[in-house]
């Protein structure tokens, strides 16, 4: 069973939250099947924290959702609205029909419904688009569903890179593998294009500046890629005010989102942790940390003026 697997992997790795560990075994699944797909690896690129966990950092802490954005911009070039509408109508289609696929022979609740807000939700006129695949969780005795977010229109600065997507599993693969040999494709290495190390910084910072409320893992993730790649801030600026301003441009509800969050970087509250530190499963260097936030704040007010 998926939850005995889950409970094993818990105790080698010394993580308590076994519905995390339960949810990253699905999240792993769907990656590979979606890596065998030639249509979405085609199409697609791999963003975001997951991407970001499974690629570049390890497992510093949980990611809940799949990201995904369309490879080749250069197909909306000089569209009418109404083309790229219908562009996207029939390539929504397209990658819903992958999901069933993968739904019935993985033993998941998926269908493709646009009509159905349980399955698909669709924003920005059909620009993204998240998919709902819905399981049956053992841990928590209830259903669950991890979302796959796919944005169709974006603003690239750095070319893609193919990446390898490594598990939560480190040490006890052996033993593992012993114990459940149903569940060895969880430690098997999958290969997708995924963002550049820089494209995901300069999205996680344009994220901060136009997500609705705060999410502290932004702030984090943005922490430690600075820190684990020696990347700076001002070395970033340009892109990241040109995705802001891209994305400003589109979306009305990012136009509300960064009036808002213009004045909570300025009156100080930009970051608090929340619930979301139960997703860290690494500890931190809490002094760093902070200091980092506030050069991270001063960086965001610099950036704010440039866009009002």
């Amino acid at each position: 069973m998926r939850s005995d697997f889950a409970n094993e992997v818990s105790r080698i790795q010394q993580i308590k939250r076994t519905d995390l560990i339960e949810k990253d075994i699905i999240l792993h699944q769907l990656l590979l099947d979606l890596s065998k797909n030639s249509f979405f690896t085609e199409n697609f690129v791999f963003k975001g924290g997951t991407c970001l966990i499974k690629c570049y950092l390890g497992y510093f802490r949980f990611s809940e959702d799949i990201d995904f954005t369309w490879k080749d911009q250069r197909v909306f070039t000089d569209k009418s609205q109404k083309q790229i509408r219908s562009i996207l109508s029939k390539t929504i289609d397209s990658v819903g029909d992958v999901f069933e696929e993968i739904a019935v022979r993985r033993g998941l609740d998926y269908k493709c419904e646009k009509d159905n807000r349980n399955y698909v939700e669709l924003g920005g006129g059909g620009k993204f688009c998240t998919f709902k695949i819905w399981y049956n969780s053992e841990i928590l005795d209830r259903k669950s569903f991890v979302k796959v977010q796919m944005n169709f229109v974006e603003k690239l600065y750095f070319a893609p890179k193919k990446m390898q997507l490594k598990c939560l599993i480190g040490k006890g693969q052996e033993e593992l593998d012993v114990l459940f040999p149903e569940y060895k494709e969880y430690s098997q290495p999958i290969n997708f294009n995924s963002y550049d190390i820089r494209e995901i910084l300069c999205e996680k910072i344009r994220s901060i500046l136009t997500r609705e409320g705060v999410k502290a893992r932004d702030f984090f993730d943005v922490y430690l890629i600075c820190k684990r790649f020696n990347l700076k801030l001002e070395d970033i600026h340009n892109c990241v005010i040109g995705k802001t301003q891209f994305m400003l441009s589109l979306y009305e509800k990012y136009r509300k989102h960064f009036a808002e969050k213009k004045n909570i970087v300025v009156s100080e509250r930009v970051f608090t942790w929340g619930e979301e530190r139960a997703l860290l499963i690494q500890d931190i260097d809490e002094k760093e940390f902070y200091e980092f936030i506030e050069n991270l704040r001063s960086f965001l007010k610099e950036t704010i003026k440039k866009l009002v």
